[in-house]
Protein backbone atom coordinates (compact mmCIF):
# COMPACT_ATOMS: atom_id res chain seq x y z
CA UNK A 1 0.00 0.00 0.00
CA UNK A 2 1.60 3.21 -1.26
CA UNK A 3 0.59 6.61 1.16
CA UNK A 4 -0.78 8.80 -1.36
CA UNK A 5 -1.89 12.83 -1.79
CA UNK A 6 -3.36 13.88 -5.31
CA UNK A 7 -4.16 17.47 -4.95
CA UNK A 8 -1.67 19.70 -3.56
CA UNK A 9 -0.18 23.16 -4.31
CA UNK A 10 3.30 24.28 -4.27
CA UNK A 11 5.12 28.08 -4.08
CA UNK A 12 5.43 27.18 -8.66
CA UNK A 13 1.57 28.17 -8.37
CA UNK A 14 0.87 30.85 -10.71
CA UNK A 15 -2.56 31.98 -9.03
CA UNK A 16 -1.86 31.19 -5.82
CA UNK A 17 0.55 32.55 -2.79
CA UNK A 18 1.96 28.89 -1.08
CA UNK A 19 5.52 29.29 0.94
CA UNK A 20 6.64 26.02 0.54
CA UNK A 21 8.20 24.72 -3.22
CA UNK A 22 8.05 22.04 -4.47
CA UNK A 23 11.29 20.17 -3.72
CA UNK A 24 10.23 21.14 -0.01
CA UNK A 25 6.90 19.23 -0.23
CA UNK A 26 9.10 16.52 -2.03
CA UNK A 27 10.85 16.64 1.63
CA UNK A 28 7.73 17.18 3.80
CA UNK A 29 6.44 13.98 2.12
CA UNK A 30 9.18 11.81 2.57
CA UNK A 31 9.32 12.43 6.25
CA UNK A 32 5.81 11.13 6.69
CA UNK A 33 6.15 8.43 4.52
CA UNK A 34 4.57 9.18 1.51
CA UNK A 35 4.67 6.75 -1.59
CA UNK A 36 2.63 9.24 -4.30
CA UNK A 37 2.47 12.72 -4.92
CA UNK A 38 0.53 14.99 -7.68
CA UNK A 39 1.39 18.39 -6.84
CA UNK A 40 -1.41 20.02 -8.94
CA UNK A 41 -1.35 23.35 -9.13
CA UNK A 42 -3.83 26.15 -11.01
CA UNK A 43 -3.53 25.67 -14.52
CA UNK A 44 -0.28 24.74 -14.50
CA UNK A 45 1.98 21.57 -15.13
CA UNK A 46 5.04 21.72 -12.60
CA UNK A 47 6.01 18.56 -13.18
CA UNK A 48 9.31 17.99 -14.77
CA UNK A 49 12.11 14.96 -15.12
CA UNK A 50 14.33 16.46 -12.27
CA UNK A 51 11.65 16.77 -9.89
CA UNK A 52 10.44 13.23 -11.03
CA UNK A 53 14.37 11.94 -10.19
CA UNK A 54 14.56 14.12 -6.85
CA UNK A 55 11.30 12.91 -5.47
CA UNK A 56 12.13 9.10 -6.56
CA UNK A 57 15.41 9.27 -4.89
CA UNK A 58 13.13 10.11 -1.25
CA UNK A 59 11.44 6.76 -2.32
CA UNK A 60 7.98 8.88 -3.91
CA UNK A 61 6.50 8.77 -7.35
CA UNK A 62 5.54 12.13 -8.85
CA UNK A 63 2.49 12.31 -10.51
CA UNK A 64 2.22 14.58 -13.35
CA UNK A 65 -0.92 16.56 -12.40
CA UNK A 66 -2.84 20.15 -13.16
CA UNK A 67 -5.78 21.65 -11.28
CA UNK A 68 -7.57 22.79 -14.65
CA UNK A 69 -10.45 25.16 -14.87
CA UNK A 70 -12.75 24.36 -16.92
CA UNK A 71 -16.29 26.01 -17.37
CA UNK A 72 -14.88 28.31 -14.86
CA UNK A 73 -14.96 25.12 -12.56
CA UNK A 74 -11.91 23.02 -11.06
CA UNK A 75 -11.28 19.65 -12.46
CA UNK A 76 -8.11 17.29 -11.36
CA UNK A 77 -6.32 15.48 -14.29
CA UNK A 78 -3.20 13.17 -13.45
CA UNK A 79 -1.15 12.10 -16.05
CA UNK A 80 -1.94 13.72 -19.21
CA UNK A 81 0.09 14.88 -21.83
CA UNK A 82 -1.04 19.13 -20.70
CA UNK A 83 0.92 20.32 -23.62
CA UNK A 84 -1.22 18.69 -26.12
CA UNK A 85 -4.31 19.45 -24.85
CA UNK A 86 -6.84 22.37 -25.98
CA UNK A 87 -10.05 22.28 -23.53
CA UNK A 88 -13.13 24.55 -23.15
CA UNK A 89 -15.53 22.21 -22.20
CA UNK A 90 -15.14 18.98 -19.75
CA UNK A 91 -16.72 16.98 -22.69
CA UNK A 92 -13.56 17.83 -24.30
CA UNK A 93 -11.87 15.96 -21.83
CA UNK A 94 -13.60 12.91 -23.77
CA UNK A 95 -10.87 13.34 -26.53
CA UNK A 96 -7.77 13.15 -23.75
CA UNK A 97 -8.81 10.23 -21.50
CA UNK A 98 -7.40 7.02 -21.79
CA UNK A 99 -6.23 4.21 -18.98
CA UNK A 100 -3.06 5.79 -17.96
CA UNK A 101 -4.60 9.42 -16.85
CA UNK A 102 -7.31 9.85 -14.53
CA UNK A 103 -10.33 12.90 -13.60
CA UNK A 104 -11.09 13.62 -10.05
CA UNK A 105 -13.62 16.13 -9.02
CA UNK A 106 -11.99 17.80 -6.44
CA UNK A 107 -14.23 19.34 -3.62
CA UNK A 108 -17.49 18.59 -5.77
CA UNK A 109 -19.94 20.24 -3.14
CA UNK A 110 -18.22 22.65 -1.49
CA UNK A 111 -19.55 26.75 -1.46
CA UNK A 112 -18.33 28.62 -4.10
CA UNK A 113 -17.92 28.91 -7.77
CA UNK A 114 -15.08 27.32 -8.54
CA UNK A 115 -16.78 23.96 -7.33
CA UNK A 116 -18.41 21.22 -9.76
CA UNK A 117 -21.64 21.20 -8.66
CA UNK A 118 -24.17 20.11 -10.93
CA UNK A 119 -21.77 20.27 -13.84
CA UNK A 120 -20.19 16.84 -11.63
CA UNK A 121 -23.56 15.23 -11.59
CA UNK A 122 -24.54 16.10 -15.22
CA UNK A 123 -21.14 14.69 -16.41
CA UNK A 124 -20.29 12.01 -13.59
CA UNK A 125 -18.95 9.27 -16.22
CA UNK A 126 -15.83 11.24 -17.02
CA UNK A 127 -14.73 11.26 -13.58
CA UNK A 128 -12.89 8.58 -12.03
CA UNK A 129 -12.65 9.22 -8.68
CA UNK A 130 -14.06 12.14 -6.26
CA UNK A 131 -12.20 13.88 -3.70
CA UNK A 132 -12.60 13.78 0.11
CA UNK A 133 -10.74 16.99 1.06
CA UNK A 134 -9.33 17.99 4.22
CA UNK A 135 -11.14 20.67 5.00
CA UNK A 136 -13.94 19.84 7.11
CA UNK A 137 -14.74 19.68 11.06
CA UNK A 138 -17.74 17.75 13.13
CA UNK A 139 -19.50 20.83 12.48
CA UNK A 140 -19.39 21.58 9.03
CA UNK A 141 -18.85 18.79 6.74
CA UNK A 142 -19.16 19.90 2.68
CA UNK A 143 -17.64 16.07 1.91
CA UNK A 144 -20.94 14.05 2.86
CA UNK A 145 -22.82 14.61 0.21
CA UNK A 146 -19.37 13.50 -2.40
CA UNK A 147 -19.31 10.75 -0.81
CA UNK A 148 -22.83 9.44 -0.62
CA UNK A 149 -22.88 10.16 -4.30
CA UNK A 150 -19.47 8.44 -5.09
CA UNK A 151 -20.69 5.70 -3.24
CA UNK A 152 -24.28 5.37 -4.73
CA UNK A 153 -22.16 5.52 -8.05
CA UNK A 154 -19.78 2.91 -7.56
CA UNK A 155 -16.65 5.42 -8.26
CA UNK A 156 -13.63 5.41 -6.05
CA UNK A 157 -13.23 8.15 -3.45
CA UNK A 158 -9.68 9.46 -2.86
CA UNK A 159 -7.96 11.38 0.33
CA UNK A 160 -6.38 14.84 -0.62
CA UNK A 161 -5.12 17.46 1.51
CA UNK A 162 -5.59 20.26 -1.11
CA UNK A 163 -2.75 22.16 0.73
CA UNK A 164 -1.94 25.56 0.08
CA UNK A 165 -0.53 25.83 3.71
CA UNK A 166 2.07 23.43 5.53
CA UNK A 167 -0.48 22.48 8.57
CA UNK A 168 -3.06 21.26 5.85
CA UNK A 169 -0.25 18.49 4.80
CA UNK A 170 -0.86 14.87 5.75
CA UNK A 171 -4.79 15.79 7.45
CA UNK A 172 -6.00 13.39 4.82
CA UNK A 173 -4.55 10.91 2.69
CA UNK A 174 -5.31 8.17 0.13
CA UNK A 175 -3.51 4.58 0.46
CA UNK A 176 -3.62 3.18 -3.03
CA UNK A 177 -2.97 -0.54 -3.73
CA UNK A 178 -0.22 -0.19 -6.48
CA UNK A 179 3.48 -0.66 -7.32
CA UNK A 180 5.18 2.58 -7.38
CA UNK A 181 4.99 3.77 -10.69
CA UNK A 182 2.85 6.27 -12.24
CA UNK A 183 0.62 3.78 -14.47
CA UNK A 184 0.28 1.21 -11.53
CA UNK A 185 -1.26 4.23 -9.94
CA UNK A 186 -3.41 5.76 -11.98
CA UNK A 187 -4.64 2.20 -12.82
CA UNK A 188 -5.50 1.15 -8.68
CA UNK A 189 -7.27 4.30 -8.45
CA UNK A 190 -9.42 3.21 -11.38
CA UNK A 191 -9.88 0.13 -10.36
CA UNK A 192 -10.90 0.99 -6.66
CA UNK A 193 -7.90 -0.58 -5.39
CA UNK A 194 -7.71 2.91 -2.83
CA UNK A 195 -8.77 4.02 0.59
CA UNK A 196 -9.02 7.89 2.08
CA UNK A 197 -8.12 8.39 5.47
CA UNK A 198 -9.08 11.62 7.17
CA UNK A 199 -10.53 12.78 10.52
CA UNK A 200 -11.94 16.13 11.26
CA UNK A 201 -9.99 19.48 11.97
CA UNK A 202 -10.61 21.46 15.21
CA UNK A 203 -12.93 23.88 14.13
CA UNK A 204 -10.32 26.53 15.58
CA UNK A 205 -7.77 25.08 13.01
CA UNK A 206 -10.48 25.14 10.31
CA UNK A 207 -10.92 29.39 11.08
CA UNK A 208 -7.34 29.81 10.87
CA UNK A 209 -6.82 27.85 7.67
CA UNK A 210 -9.60 29.52 6.41
CA UNK A 211 -8.81 33.21 7.76
CA UNK A 212 -5.01 32.77 6.22
CA UNK A 213 -6.09 31.95 3.03
CA UNK A 214 -8.78 35.07 2.71
CA UNK A 215 -5.45 37.18 3.46
CA UNK A 216 -3.47 35.49 0.41
CA UNK A 217 -6.40 36.12 -1.25
CA UNK A 218 -5.95 40.04 -0.59
CA UNK A 219 -2.70 39.97 -1.15
CA UNK A 220 -2.53 38.04 -4.84
CA UNK A 221 -5.53 40.19 -5.78
CA UNK A 222 -3.55 43.76 -4.32
CA UNK A 223 -0.66 42.59 -6.60
CA UNK A 224 -2.73 41.96 -9.58
CA UNK A 225 -2.83 37.90 -9.75
CA UNK A 226 -6.03 35.98 -10.08
CA UNK A 227 -6.70 33.50 -7.58
CA UNK A 228 -9.52 30.52 -7.78
CA UNK A 229 -9.48 28.44 -5.04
Amino acid sequence: MLKADFHIHTSEDPEDLVRYSATELVDMAHERDYGVLAITNHNFNAWSQWLADYARERGIVLVPGMEATIQGRHVLLLNFRFADMSVGTLQDLRRYRDSNNIVIAPHPFYPGRVALGRLFLKNMPLFDAVEVSHFWCRQINFNRKAIETAQANDIPLVGTSDAHQRRQFGTTWSEVEAEPDVVSVIRAVKEGRVTYHTCPLRFTMLVRIMTLMFWRNHVIQGAGRSRLS
